[in-house]
């Protein structure tokens, strides 16, 4: 597998269709590619009382994000608003665990499988078709991984475990470095 620069990776993704993200383009790139630990060390910012939402770059296709984790910190089970997810570990070791979909508000929350072990070097894909889930850093060691969603997602549900249901959460980032952007990076248009 070649070792690409961040950069390079978001020129890839800005040179593809907004159909692209429905197909396997993004899935091919990255069986081929691992994207370079030095130059996502600019987006990578921890928090002590919560993982990390680091925005590496955004339009109106698809948004790029490092997500930080310190030992024994983890998202909620939550959905991705009908939106496509790639993850890629690029540090550490996170613990990821899927749920049945759910179809209406009244389904009961129903783990599937087993809990998912991915390290440095892995990728996975999630879409709420598939599943639902959580993600957390089992390990006593931070975790840095990239999330790209296709498209934006503005705002999901989570399960509150303590309402045992559903609700909707505005999504924020900590932080927007923003230097990506000002590469003048546009995806090319529908044909």
């Amino acid at each position: 597998m070649k070792t690409i620069p961040l950069p390079n990776f978001v020129e890839f993704l800005c040179s593809q269709r907004p159909s692209d993200f429905r197909g396997d383009k993004v899935d091919t790139y990255l069986s081929q590619f691992r994207i370079e630990e030095d130059s996502v060390l600019p987006f990578v910012y921890f928090r002590e009382e919560t993982y990390g939402r680091n925005l590496i770059f955004k339009n109106e296709h698809f948004e790029l994000l490092t997500l930080t984790w310190l030992p024994n910190q983890r998202t909620p089970i939550h959905d991705h608003a009908e939106q496509r997810c790639w993850m890629l570990v690029q540090t550490g070791v996170l613990t990821f665990r899927n749920y049945e979909p759910i179809r209406k508000e009244s389904d009961a929350l129903t783990p599937c499988g087993n809990c998912e072990t991915l390290a440095a070097g892995d990728a996975v894909y999630i879409d709420d078709g598939i599943a639902i889930h959580s993600i957390s850093n089992a390990s006593k060691r931070p975790a840095v991984s990239l999330h790209l969603y296709a498209g934006p997602i503005p705002k999901c549900r989570i399960y509150d475990e303590g309402l045992k249901k559903f609700i909707w959460k505005e999504l924020q980032y900590f932080t927007n470095p923003d230097f990506l952007a000002t590469k003048g990076c546009s995806p090319r248009a529908t044909p």
